[in-house]
């Protein structure tokens, strides 16, 4: 086995880089480590995190952009066995679209993709009668062997491969082992062969699986965007419109609304991207605040009620005001003064807590052009944490603090006054994709953890909202469970996506509507609203899925 450098090295960024690239950064010996993805993309790894080395980076020519990597969580909550479990085909309008004689929809034609933890491709809901797989390329990122072409890492099986694994009874090509990636799939586009009432909304939708590589057991944003990649070229390929579906994300770089790789990939004809919004809005991961002048003071408190390893916060400050800042350690130990600067990395240790910090600042942000400052504590001692802010120039005074999604830090640790607003997460903050949030079917109310907008750019998000909670689907070891959050959502709008590509594109109805600007517009128009609440709003955007609706928008 490999000797992983990653266990030694800090992580810094993605990497878009062209000729000449691999010789520069050998030049620079053993400072960085480089995991390289494909012919022009890759994850860049460092051995102390100082400015003398990112200026080595940004002074090579063979770099044409570096990026910050994020880790990712999970937005699909899963409990196993389907007590208490609903199937929402019926209230999203799937089935009155698809037992409509005149039509003939299935999603058949379409591909749907999904990255994520892979897929139980032995489940019977993802074989055909003839024991075919609905699956057409399966690349599993963390298995050695033989990568797709192109792409340095991970094996690549197609659907022969998995269709003598499924005569064979033979599940070891690749596994799914926490089943968020096979509940995903099978709500979009699952056969329900073992139950027929758990069908899938787009049951003829072709899959292309990845299964996520992971740096120190969370899923990161740059080998999402090698699957996004490798699913956007084999969608090409096979000449059909696609629907990736995206159900992880982060409070990390809320602040992008513009795409930062592979941007030609987008704005392209029968290619829609479909995002959980996030679950985020009840769990004080947020804080937002004002201030008023030059030299005006805020602290913002954090309560750490059990010590934690890393505690990564992120400061957002609205363009084109800058804040200084300093921490206060639970004994009254303070931090540096970081004063806000193009690029500046600080460090130090609180002795009392034995609790080592790191402040980086970028001003403005390559990406957004805002403030992006990120705190990072080691080995956080418990108790009450201050960030005391400082105007440095204000013109708006408007700010925007972050921790890291629930799911990586412990039960205890939050802000002491957050805000539930502003908690859309990233990559659902991007621009050209569709943002979904997460509602009960059983109450007809917005799920309580649904992330809620708007982006800290003052864009409205999320554009609707989904089913969401406990929702009935595909787990592995051939069952059923019951899943909850923002990725359910999504993969629920996902199939609607693959039903109405298949209308419009595929069967040559309104080839000209087939993008996403064009799609979005026609789920928010078609969505179901209450006449008791005034949309659009930040909870539920312009209102419920509703596929009739979505179609009806064609006359």
């Amino acid at each position: 086995m490999k000797k992983d450098f990653r266990v030694n090295y800090t992580l810094v960024g993605n990497v878009v880089y062209g000729e000449g690239f691999e010789e520069d950064l050998k030049k620079l010996g053993d400072k960085f480590k480089f995991e390289k993805i494909s012919d022009t993309f890759g994850i860049l790894f460092m051995e102390n995190y100082e400015v003398s080395n990112f200026e080595y980076l940004f002074n090579l020519k063979s770099i044409y952009r570096l990026e910050p990597s994020v880790r990712l969580s999970s937005l699909v909550n899963i409990n196993r066995g389907t007590f208490n479990g609903v199937v929402a085909n019926e209230d999203i309008g799937a089935n009155f679209i698809k037992e409509n004689p005149n039509l003939s929809i299935s999603g058949k034609g379409v591909i749907i993709g999904i990255a994520d933890s892979g897929i139980d491709y032995l489940h019977p809901d993802f074989i055909y009668p003839d024991k075919t797989s609905k699956i057409l390329y399966l690349w599993d990122q963390t298995k050695e062997g033989k990568p797709p072409n192109g792409f340095y890492i991970g094996t690549e099986y197609n659907r022969e491969d998995i269709n003598k694994a499924i005569l064979e009874n033979d599940g070891s090509l690749s596994v799914d082992e926490e089943g968020t990636g096979t509940m995903i799939s099978g709500i979009c586009a699952g056969l329900g062969n073992l139950n027929p009432e758990y069908k899938g909304v787009a049951e003829e939708s072709d899959l292309i699986i990845v299964k996520l590589k992971k740096i120190e057991n969370d899923y990161n944003n740059g080998y999402l965007i090698a699957a996004m990649e490798y699913m956007n070229q084999k969608a090409r390929q096979e000449r059909k419109p696609l629907v990736n579906n995206i159900s992880l994300g982060n409070n990390s770089l809320v602040g992008i609304s513009s795409r930062l790789s592979y941007d030609k990939l987008f704005f392209e004809h029968g290619l829609c991207q479909v995002i959980g919004a996030g679950n985020e809005s009840n769990t004080q991961t947020h804080a937002s605040g004002k201030l008023g002048f030059n030299g005006d003071i805020q602290d913002v408190e954090i309560d750490i009620g059990e010590d934690e390893e890393i505690l990564n916060i992120e400061l957002w400050v609205n363009r084109p005001d800058k804040i200084d800042l300093y921490i206060i350690s639970p004994s009254g130990e303070e931090s540096q003064l970081a004063f806000v600067s193009d690029f500046n990395i600080i460090s130090g240790l609180f002795n009392f807590e034995n609790t080592r910090y790191t402040i980086s600042f970028s001003y403005p942000f390559s990406y957004s052009g805002q403030q992006r400052t990120v705190i990072t504590l080691a080995n956080a001692k418990k108790g009450i944490w201050k960030i005391r802010l400082i105007g440095a120039y204000i013109t708006n005074g408007i700010y925007n603090m972050y921790l890291e999604n629930r799911k990586f830090i412990k039960p205890g640790t939050k802000f002491s006054k957050s805000d539930p607003e502003n908690t859309i997460n990233y990559p659902s903050t991007l621009n050209d994709v569709i943002s979904v949030g997460a509602y009960d079917t059983i109450n007809n109310s917005l799920w309580a953890s649904s992330s809620r907008g708007p982006t800290i750019e003052s864009v409205l998000k999320p554009d609707i909202v989904a089913p969401g909670v406990n929702i009935i689907g595909p787990y592995i070891n051939k069952t059923y469970a019951t899943g909850t959050g923002t990725g359910i959502a999504s993969a629920y709008t996902s199939g609607a996506v693959a039903l109405f590509l298949q209308y419009i594109q595929v069967n040559g109805n309104y080839e000209n509507k087939a993008f996403v600007q064009k799609i979005r517009t026609y789920l928010s128009a078609g969505a179901r609203r209450n006449q008791d609440v005034g949309y659009p709003n930040y909870s539920y955007g312009y209102g419920e899925l509703d596929i009739r609706g979505l179609f009806e928008q064609l006359r």
